[in-house]
């Protein structure tokens, strides 16, 4: 099929650049046909390493098919294994939870939540016809818990937030990770990788990314609730890479954590310390 040599083609590059490293990743790019999810598009557009809007308002992209060297990345951080149960935040298009699904394998289940009737609807008919049946798309605020379902292994954000929302640590079991696309106030945007210990997340790695925000007050401009441990952290005129992060419940956090981190953002359910690099 035609469509295989673009796939191929995608893979080889991604590998090339270095964004795609693990085998199991690259073989879920292989087997997904990717413009299954983004009619009306060729297969150049389609396979491109590209993002691709796929709904928006007055100009505004409200949702999007993200970019494959991105979503390999964050999926490599997830290092999702046969079997497990997953959530995604953020259906979209659905094309990244049949990556999901390709990557756990058939005795798996994915649950996928996205609050755009449209898109979900969309989403679940290509993944119907792609063969995914072993995913569920859940109409719903994915700032709440999907009722019947936790815990999960892992659990995916495929929008930009600015907070960890409590669901999200309450559906998560403790030893899961969950990897989400934040901008805190604190360097950038960053797709960060969590694991869960009790309620703390560490984060276990960090890139650099680009999303469309998360609707709701998750995905707006974070609050200036910023702390630094001196004022060379604070009015350095560069930003600084981020080596790691440690985010606690904000009702539990403490000013013990400035002894840990250079930067401490306080949000409203989660605060981040933050050590730069």
């Amino acid at each position: 099929m035609e469509d295989d040599r673009f796939r191929e083609a995608l893979v080889a590059q991604m590998r090339h650049e270095g964004s795609l490293r693990r085998p199991d990743v690259a073989r879920a790019f292989e087997a997904v046909p990717r413009h299954r999810f983004v009619p009306g598009v060729t297969l150049e557009e389609a396979y491109a390493d590209r993002a691709i809007s796929i709904k928006s308002d007055g100009g505004e992209t409200l949702a999007s098919i993200s970019q494959p060297s991105m979503l390999a990345r964050m999926l490599e951080l997830a290092e999702i294994e046969p079997g497990h149960r997953v959530l995604e935040i953020g259906t979209g298009s659905g094309y990244n939870a049949a990556l999901i699904a390709e990557i756990a394998g058939t005795s798996a289940q994915v649950v996928t939540v996205e609050v755009e009737s449209d898109l979900s609807e969309h989403a679940r008919e290509a993944l119907a016809a792609c063969g995914y049946d072993n995913v569920r798309v859940v109409l719903g605020d994915g700032r709440e818990e999907v009722p019947g379902e936790a815990p999960f292994d892992r659990v995916i954000v495929s929008a930009r937030a600015n907070d960890v929302a409590r669901a999200w640590w309450q559906q998560l079991r403790d030893g899961g990770r969950i990897i989400v696309p934040l901008d805190i106030g604190a360097g950038g945007e960053y797709a960060v990788g969590f694991t869960r210990y009790g309620d703390e997340l560490r984060s276990v790695g960090v890139v650099h990314c680009l999303f469309v925000p998360l609707r709701g007050e998750l995905g707006t401009a974070p609050p200036e609730r910023v702390f630094t441990r001196t004022l060379d952290v604070r009015y350095g005129s560069q930003p600084r890479p981020i080596k790691s992060i440690l985010a606690v419940p904000t009702t539990a956090a403490s000013p013990e954590l400035l002894e840990r981190a250079d930067v401490v953002v306080a949000q409203p359910q989660t605060t981040f310390a933050v050590t730069w690099g």
